[in-house]
């Protein structure tokens, strides 16, 4: 049996957030029309790759303290509804869909879809869906049903309100698109999608989550969202988004996730069966070789090898598959549960605990006895697998796809477990003081402390002020009184000479 693959190192630095200034004034012009109450509907949306990572705590919060609705709600009612669509259906396993929408049926009462924006038939039926949940009387010829498509950066956005446009009124694009994140810089004016009744919709940029958190948990959530195109590559080393997505290739095919092995990886990159997926350099020079990216000199052009296969991944060349775990493990925060302390004092070090290959509920081998007892092949701990069989021989094409077990219970625990777990997490950060970094969190103290300074400059000043202000009355000596009419301080003679000519 082949061992299993070693977590991934990620590099020191990597960015905690990308949480620029246009993204900060649409958030407040949100808060604005929400508090306004001049919204009937919210179409949040999300990227069905990332089904929890592309929830956003700060929009949640928003709806719980402005709405009446997200985390931290009381149970209000509220004018402003939310849809909660996930975009890029097409590129998601759909194993997950149904799994997911009654684990967020659980949590609130907000109606879920998933949909691709490229079919006129799923965006006809959520053009429906959001006009049966906006409806309302309308009180004069003027009134309209105004709605707010908002969410993560580069989730679509843009591109389903061209698509309700397209489908509603049988106009072209309104919205400008792109897949670079943050394209969108400015919340937009309203554009008609539908005309019986009258249903406006504003664009809005962008908006990423302000603190992604510290530690595994918040590197691993960056290259998530930056493979997704959430986060801009420039912020990353040049080869660390590649090597992590080679590393998670690697992990789907140790676990046989839906029946994916390193041999369909190979297939569909059209390389020789015998390259090797363990040392990502040789890897990325074999995948340069075949897409003839040479450089001058004649050597192989590994950042566009690296590129290419990002760019893959979010075409969907590389399958339909969800990033996100959702109970099945094969993250980096999962690896990291099991690291294990070696040695004391300066010797002490951690070490990988783990000897066996890993495995998930939708692994596609026949699973061993001990798998077989079990009540829930999710619950089990990843030290109960030693017997798991070894991977499979190297197919000659691509396996047939085995039935996505959607309709089974055996997802719903895990899923609904993930999701339950997730929302505390989000709970606690959408209630929490503050979510910004700790950079943004020292610059606003410093602000702070610039506003108390001058407040205190502005009060000496005042101070000096009165006590040099003159009185009214006759004329008086030095320390002034009753009735002085000159300033109480003390001049000299070339400013009393002139106080006494005005005077």
């Amino acid at each position: 049996m082949p061992p299993p693959v070693p977590p991934f190192h990620f590099p020191a630095l990597l960015p905690q957030s990308w949480y620029i200034g246009h993204m900060h004034r649409a958030m407040r012009e949100i808060t604005q029309l929400v508090q306004s109450h001049s919204l009937d509907l919210i179409i949040e949306t999300r990227d069905a790759r990332l089904p929890l990572s592309s929830i956003n705590p700060a929009f949640e919060r928003l709806l719980a303290e402005q709405a009446g609705r997200g985390f931290g709600s009381r149970g209000g009612q509220a004018k402003t509804k939310r849809l909660v669509v996930y975009n890029k259906a097409d590129l998601a396993q759909d194993c997950f869909q149904e799994p997911l929408r009654r684990a967020l049926a659980k949590h609130s009462d907000d109606e879920v879809l998933f949909t691709d924006s490229r079919s006129d038939a799923e965006v006809k039926r959520l053009l429906r869906a959001a006009i049966r949940m906006a409806k309302r009387p309308l009180d004069g010829p003027d009134d309209k049903i105004n709605m707010l498509v908002a969410g993560m950066p580069n989730v679509g956005k843009s591109s389903i309100l061209n698509a309700l446009r397209r489908v509603g009124v049988r106009k072209g694009k309104a919205a400008s698109t792109s897949s670079e994140p943050g394209h969108t810089r400015r919340l937009s004016t309203v554009i008609k999608i539908a005309t019986s009744p009258p249903v406006y919709i504003y664009d809005t940029p962008g908006i990423m989550v302000p603190y992604l958190g510290k530690g595994v948990a918040g590197q691993e959530a960056a290259l998530k969202l930056a493979l997704t195109g959430g986060i801009k590559e420039s912020l990353f080393e040049r080869d660390v988004l590649a090597e992590y997505l080679l590393w998670r290739l690697r992990i789907r095919g140790e676990m046989r996730d839906e029946g994916w092995s390193d041999a369909d990886l190979l297939e569909r990159l059209q390389l020789p069966p015998t390259t090797s997926l363990s040392d990502p350099a040789s890897f990325f020079v074999s995948l340069a070789h075949r897409l003839s990216a040479v450089k001058r000199g004649g050597h192989p052009d590994v950042d566009f090898a690296g590129r290419w296969l990002v760019q893959a991944f979010r075409d969907g060349k590389l399958g339909r598959w969800t990033l996100d775990g959702l109970g099945r493990g094969g993250e980096a925060v999962d690896d990291a549960r099991e690291m294990i302390e070696i040695g004391e004092g300066e010797a002490k070090e951690l070490v990988w605990g783990r000897t066996e290959r890993r495995w998930g509920y939708l692994s596609r081998e026949e699973q061993p006895a001990v798998l077989a007892e079990a009540t829930d092949p999710a619950h089990v701990a990843p030290d109960t697998l030693d017997g798991a069989a070894a991977p499979s021989a190297i197919p000659s094409a691509s396996p047939t796809p085995a039935p996505a077990p959607a309709a089974t219970p055996a997802l719903d625990a895990p899923v609904s477990s993930s999701v339950s777990a997730y929302h505390t997490h989000l709970s606690a950060l959408a209630s929490s003081i503050d979510l910004r970094s700790a950079h943004q969190s020292k610059k606003a103290d410093k602000a702070e402390q610039a506003r108390v300074r001058e407040f205190k400059r502005k009060g000496h000043e005042v101070a000096k002020v009165r006590r040099a202000a003159p009185a009214q009355g006759r004329r008086g000596g030095p320390g002034g009184g009753p009735g002085m009419r000159g300033p109480a301080v003390k001049l000299s003679s070339a400013r009393r000479r002139k106080y006494r000519r005005s005077g």
